[in-house]
């Protein structure tokens, strides 16, 4: 049964990739989480989801999406894509370096009734990231 959820992730990738932060941010619920699994970064509510989409476009300026994937079972949607971006920005201690990154990502939307975000879960290869980046060995 097609709940129109697999359109909805495709939208709020679409807009993050535009920079319509705004938009790809009013997907969520009010109350929604967005969970980093790789450092383990709980941010809580939509104008936290918001503020954590604005750093990743301050640290990766083209960041982007292709190749997306989407498996939907009711209320949730398994996305799999490749997410790149030039390092543009500090990322913790570390400046900016200037070289690009591509990597494979596996995100988790939960969907609430009124077809809101309520949940998403990030996984991807950091150390890979941070070894395009020149920031690891």
């Amino acid at each position: 049964m097609q709940t129109g959820n697999k359109e909805r992730v495709m939208a709020v990738l679409d807009a993050f990739c535009r920079k319509e932060l705004d938009v790809a941010a009013d997907y969520f619920a009010e109350d929604a989480t967005l969970t980093n699994n790789t450092v383990t970064v709980v941010h809580r509510g939509r104008p936290a989801i918001r503020a954590h989409l604005e750093r990743w476009h301050t640290i990766f300026t083209d960041a982007a999406a292709h190749s997306v994937e989407l498996l939907e079972s009711g209320n949730t949607v398994v996305g799999i894509f490749y997410g790149e971006g030039t390092n543009i920005g500090p990322i913790g201690d570390h400046p900016a370096t200037g070289k690009r990154y591509s990597i494979k990502y596996c995100e988790i939307y939960h969907f609430g009734p009124d077809g809101k975000i309520v949940a998403n879960e990030a996984f991807f290869d950091q150390l890979t990231m941070l070894r395009q980046l020149g920031l690891a060995s």
